[in-house]
């Protein structure tokens, strides 16, 4: 691996020698490390291609929403450029980027209020920053990505195809969906017609894709893979769906999974507060529909996975993405009774 990472390394300085190398994620989507040379530390990634199959396209909106902050002066990561004024490293064994390290602690869950508001006001300047961006300018690299409509139509559709074991034991979960999806259709739709306004958002906004400071303090976030046109509810939503829950994804034993009032209501408060400059009336009478509306998006999408045998997510038994739906709708039934006590929705 040092040999390789060194070839990789010579297209953006003419000498360079590797002292360390760390493995950070080898899985499904990238593999990613971080490396320790005489030039610098710096995070190497190979971007997994089967998964991103536009990867002109995906580079193309990564290094103009980076290069976007960098010049707006929002902190953010930096990619090298290689000596043909590249971003990126095209090899036989596929697309790789470089970029320098950040000092920093990786979370994978909101620990306190005082977290949620730091994210919530962050995240909401991070939408401030790229208001101005020309949204047309970017491409769709994953098409229907956010779609909740069609991830609704295709978990019926899935109905079809279905085995009789797995379609009854899914069937409780399957009409809880429908009796509810009306309950979030109508921002669905406002979404895709862009009556809530299209801007540029991140797509992948889980708590591990911001870098914290030792002491706590957020530095920025990471993983712009997915960076794309789309609604900052979906944004919102995202980070709150892991959030603001008490327990992970795929727990089980749902007396556990529990809706935290606190850690919502701090990064609502934030963001609001800081989004308030640039948000549409649109947006701000829908965010609070951000969490349930992902909550069943995503539910739709286990679940369908669930009948057409698991070809999608990876699963560590036959019911785990059938638990993974049960988690989702057990979180929106708490989510749907606090909106319902607190605003007078869904």
């Amino acid at each position: 691996m040092n040999a390789r990472l060194h070839t990789l390394l010579l297209h953006y300085f003419n000498e360079i020698v590797i002292l360390t190398v760390e493995t950070l994620q080898s899985g499904l989507i990238n593999s990613t490390y971080k490396s320790e040379t005489s030039q610098g530390t710096f995070i190497i990634q190979k971007i997994n291609q089967e998964v991103f199959p536009n990867i002109g396209e995906l580079l193309h909106n990564k290094t103009k929403v980076v290069a976007y902050l960098q010049n707006h002066n929002f902190p953010t990561i930096e990619f090298l450029k290689t000596f043909k004024d590249s971003y990126y490293v095209d090899t036989e064994e596929g697309i790789w980027q470089v970029s320098r390290y950040i000092s920093s602690c990786v979370q994978h869950k909101i620990d306190s209020p005082e977290m949620a508001a730091q994210l919530g006001g962050y995240l909401a300047r991070f939408h401030s920053a790229l208001t101005d961006f020309p949204v047309s300018e970017l491409e769709i690299t994953i098409p229907d990505f956010h779609n909740t409509e069609k991830r609704f139509n295709d978990l019926c559709a899935s109905s079809t195809f279905a085995s009789k074991e797995r379609l009854l034991n899914a069937h409780k979960d399957i009409e809880y969906i429908k009796e509810n999806f009306q309950s979030v259709q109508s921002i669905a739709v406002a979404i895709q017609k862009k009556t809530i306004p299209e801007r540029v958002v991140h797509n992948d906004t889980k708590v591990s894709n911001f870098l914290f400071s030792e002491n706590g303090e957020l530095l920025t976030i990471i993983d712009f893979d997915t960076v794309m046109p789309g609604s900052v509810l979906h944004d919102i939503g995202d980070a709150l769906r892991t959030g603001a829950s008490t327990a992970p994804e795929d727990e089980q034993d749902l007396t556990k999974v529990a809706f935290n009032v606190a850690i919502y209501t701090a990064f609502i408060t934030a963001y609001i507060k800081e989004g308030q400059s640039f948000l549409t009336p649109e947006e701000l009478n829908a965010i609070h529909f951000s969490l349930p509306l992902i909550l069943l998006e995503q539910a739709c999408r286990f679940l369908e996975d669930y009948l057409r045998n698991d070809t999608y997510y990876e699963v560590q038994y036959d019911t785990h993405n059938l638990v993974r739906t049960r988690t989702q709708l057990h979180l929106f039934e708490h989510v749907k009774q606090y909106l319902n006590k607190q605003f007078n929705i869904l």
